[in-house]
C-alpha cells in the first residue's frame, strides 16, 4: 500500500492543477484559435505589432466598378512586400478594401517578410467567382497568386498562395474587398460576412 501512495498524490496534484486551469479560465473570454489575446502576447512576451504607413492612393487605371480588377490591384498590392514590413501591418491595399472592414483598417499582417534587401512581388494567376449573393451585392472569388521573392529585378523564389477574397458593391457603385482569408468552405457564411 504505501508504494501506490506517491501515484495517488501525483494524480491528486495533477487533478487539482486542471481543477485550478478551468478555474482560472474567464467564460467570457474571447475565443482563441489562432488569435492571440493580449494575455496570451504577454505570456509569450510576443513584439506587439505596429501599424504600417497610411494607404497609398488606388491605381486611377483600376476600374473600380469591375470587381475582378479591384480583386486582382488588391491582391497585388497586398501580397506585394518588402523587409520594412517585418512586425507590422502594411495598408498598400486598403484603398481597394471596404471601409471599416479589416483588410482596410488593419491591413495585411506580414508573418513572412522577404529577407532585407529583396522584396516580394506578386502576380494574380487564376480568379475565379465561386459564390454570390442571391442579390448579387456580394462575390466570393478563390484566387491563385504566384509570389516571387528576391533582389528587386532580379530572379527569385517562386510560391504559390491561394485565398478567398468577398467583394462587396457599395453604394456609389465601387466594388471592394470586404475580407481576405485562406481558402474557407463555408461560403455561405464568407458570403454573410461572417469571416472577421
Amino acid at each position: 500500500m504505501h508504494r501506490s501512495v506517491p501515484l495517488l498524490i501525483a494524480v491528486l496534484v495533477a487533478a487539482v492543477v486542471f481543477a485550478a486551469a478551468l478555474l482560472g479560465r474567464s467564460t467570457d473570454a474571447a475565443p482563441t484559435g489562432s488569435t492571440l489575446t493580449a494575455q496570451d502576447r504577454l505570456a509569450l512576451d510576443a513584439p506587439a505589432v505596429v501599424r504600417g504607413a497610411p494607404a497609398l492612393p488606388v491605381d486611377p487605371a483600376v476600374d473600380l466598378g469591375d470587381p475582378e480588377a479591384v480583386a486582382r490591384a488588391y491582391l497585388i498590392a497586398a501580397l506585394s512586400l518588402v523587409a520594412d514590413d517585418t512586425g507590422r501591418t502594411h495598408l498598400r491595399a486598403a484603398g481597394y478594401a471596404e471601409p471599416g472592414s479589416p483588410p482596410a483598417t488593419v491591413g495585411v499582417l506580414v508573418l513572412d517578410p522577404p529577407p532585407p534587401g529583396e522584396v516580394r512581388r506578386a502576380a494574380v494567376r487564376d480568379l475565379e467567382l465561386v459564390a454570390a449573393a442571391p442579390d448579387d451585392r456580394r462575390r466570393a472569388y478563390l484566387a491563385a497568386v504566384e509570389t516571387i521573392t528576391g533582389p528587386p529585378g532580379g530572379p527569385g523564389r517562386n510560391a504559390l498562395v491561394n485565398g478567398h477574397l468577398v467583394l462587396a458593391f457599395q453604394p456609389d457603385g465601387r466594388w471592394l474587398v470586404a475580407s481576405d482569408t485562406a481558402p474557407d468552405p463555408d461560403l455561405d457564411r464568407l458570403l454573410e460576412g461572417e469571416s472577421e
